[in-house]
């Protein structure tokens, strides 16, 4: 599961890796006390050629380098939310015009077919690609979810396209990342995991992107840490992705390697509000390949960039014209 899926696979691998680094419930929004994102980050910024992550952080497209505002709202009154959200982000869709709403934190129902059908990690393995999702996953995750039928977008997607959910397992052989990247809070839960620093992340999962064509890792603390307008925790929490990202990008290779960062949706910029917003999220997309991000407007045209930016450098005569659902 997750391996090669027939002989469309591209031999010569001319075509970049994909990391794909979702943060959940990260937008750019007006910089002010109670705005954590607004204080200088040195790794985040990297991201965003020295600029801090706010709503007045310029827009650019550089060679290899593009940085944008994503709408996540997508045209439906309220509050954007992470089941419709992330759908749309890991199909190209309008999620939450096909519920009628935005939903969360799990799929809308209504949204299921399109998620089984078009999910990226589906839309790659049909197109030969050797895709993998980063996160591991404690036995109880997997217990709950089968009871509940209550499977996160990410998960489910992974389950519809038959790729590989990892363990604990795969974590103690450096094959998977903790959901907060160093294990210390499945540590703190009681699993036998020993904590490692953000740098060796970032190394793990550069050494996965050596064996994949695509590789997905979900960060869900700063959504979190916005619910909890907690100053102090969304400190920790960003200092942690600050050091993360700095090693990262000093292992990741912009002739072969293509990092994309983006987000479902608002919240950890307004701690003076629990919920979240309908803020712009960030969408970053840093070497070989970035410059068909050149155009995302809102989350539908992720999914279909990563799949042109992989399919593009395959095959030069392919001109991507992908619908707007």
């Amino acid at each position: 599961m997750g391996g090669r899926s027939g002989p469309s696979h591209f031999p010569d691998r001319l075509s970049p890796h994909v990391l794909f680094v979702f943060l959940d419930g990260v937008g750019l929004g007006p910089p002010h006390a109670r705005n954590p994102m607004a204080a200088a980050w040195p790794g985040l910024e990297q991201l965003t050629c020295g600029q801090r992550w706010t709503c007045q952080t310029q827009p650019f497209f550089r060679p290899q380098h593009v940085f944008r505002h994503l709408d996540a709202a997508l045209g439906v009154p309220g509050l954007p939310q992470s089941g419709t959200g992330q759908t749309a982000l890991l199909t190209g869709f309008n999620a939450p015009r096909i519920a009628g709403r935005h939903y969360g934190p799990y799929a809308h129902s209504r949204t299921r077919a399109v998620l089984a059908r078009y999910n990226i990690f589906r839309r790659l393995k049909a197109r030969g690609f050797l895709v993998a999702f980063a996160n591991a996953y404690p036995p109880v995750f997997f217990e709950q979810a089968r009871q509940r039928d209550r499977w996160s977008v990410t998960t489910r997607c992974c389950r519809e396209a038959d790729v590989r959910l990892r363990t604990l397992d795969d974590l103690a052989r450096g094959e998977a990342v903790a959901a907060d990247l160093t294990g210390r809070r499945l540590r703190e839960a009681g699993f036998p995991v020993t904590p490692i620093d953000e740098a060796e992340a970032a190394r793990h999962l550069v050494a996965l992107l050596r064996r994949y064509d695509f590789v997905l890792f979900e960060y869900f603390l700063t959504d979190q840490a916005g619910h909890r307008q907690d100053l102090n925790e969304a400190r920790r929490v960003l200092s942690s992705l600050d050091r993360f990202f700095s090693e990262l990008l000093n292992l990741l290779d912009p002739e072969r390697h293509l990092l994309v960062v983006t987000s479902d949706h608002g919240n950890l910029e307004d701690l003076r509000v629990r919920t979240h917003t309908r803020n712009p999220v960030p969408l970053i997309a840093r070497g070989r390949g970035a410059e068909v991000f050149r155009h995302a407007c809102d989350l539908r045209d992720v999914t279909p960039a990563i799949v042109a930016a992989l399919e593009t450098a395959a095959t030069p005569s392919f001109r991507p014209s992908p619908p707007r659902p």
